[in-house]
């Protein structure tokens, strides 16, 4: 049970927690697993520790609750993983485009899909539970509040100005690529995709229209 995104959870939970004992990381990993595999309802403490090779009860010697393990693995992620990435290739890239809003926001999106990609089993997690779990969803907007804030300048070049608007933007930008990621590598995974093609559709049918974009090839 090894892989850079695995390991990112390891470094991420001991930032939050300090450096864990053997036994705990092994749980931590398989809990990782068996999340992304089979979703949180699906899991079980007893699949969590089989998987791990260690026993239920020291589980529960570390954590009080499957829920605990659950917000002790994707809390620290987000706080020390995605909304850190996010504000600096944001940074570095409204450096890069300052005067190109369009070729900015595309790139913002292909990066950030080739990082939920590199860390899909993280990115499976919080999107399965997102939608049903309200202490996940209040401790990811508040850690991700401040890459919107980032790109708010940015939104208003495209004629968002005011808050609403602006969380509009987000809000359909968002969808549309969470919705093509969760396409693509859940629902019909076997194809091989083109970011760069997709992106630059979702693109031309934001800006263009749909009629327009169908003769993109």
């Amino acid at each position: 049970m090894t892989g850079h995104p695995y390991e990112a959870v390891v470094i991420a939970v001991e930032k939050e927690e300090g450096r864990m004992a053997p036994k705990k990381r092994l749980a931590i990993l398989a809990a990782l697993e068996c999340f992304a595999e089979h979703g949180f309802d699906g899991t079980s403490t007893k699949m969590i520790a089989q998987r791990a090779g260690i026993g239920e009860a020291t589980i529960f010697r570390h954590f009080p609750s499957k829920r605990d393990v659950l917000m002790r693995l994707t809390r620290p992620v987000v706080r020390h993983v995605i909304a850190p990435e996010a504000g600096q290739q944001a940074s570095a890239l409204i450096a890069q485009y300052p005067d190109d809003p369009k070729r900015f926001l595309r790139e913002t999106i292909l990066a950030r899909l080739y990082w939920m990609r590199a860390y899909a089993p993280l990115i499976r997690i919080v999107m399965q539970e997102v939608l049903v779990n309200p202490e996940l969803r209040e401790m990811l907007a508040a850690e991700i509040a401040p890459f919107f804030a980032q790109l708010s300048e940015v939104v208003g070049k495209f004629g968002a100005e005011t808050p609403a608007q602006k969380e509009r933007f987000f809000r359909t930008v968002a969808s549309l690529i969470g919705g093509y990621f969760l396409h693509s590598s859940v629902i019909a995974g076997a194809r091989d995709w083109s970011d760069p093609t997709e992106v630059d559709y979702i693109l031309a049918v934001l800006f263009d229209g749909i009629a327009a974009a169908q003769t993109r090839p």
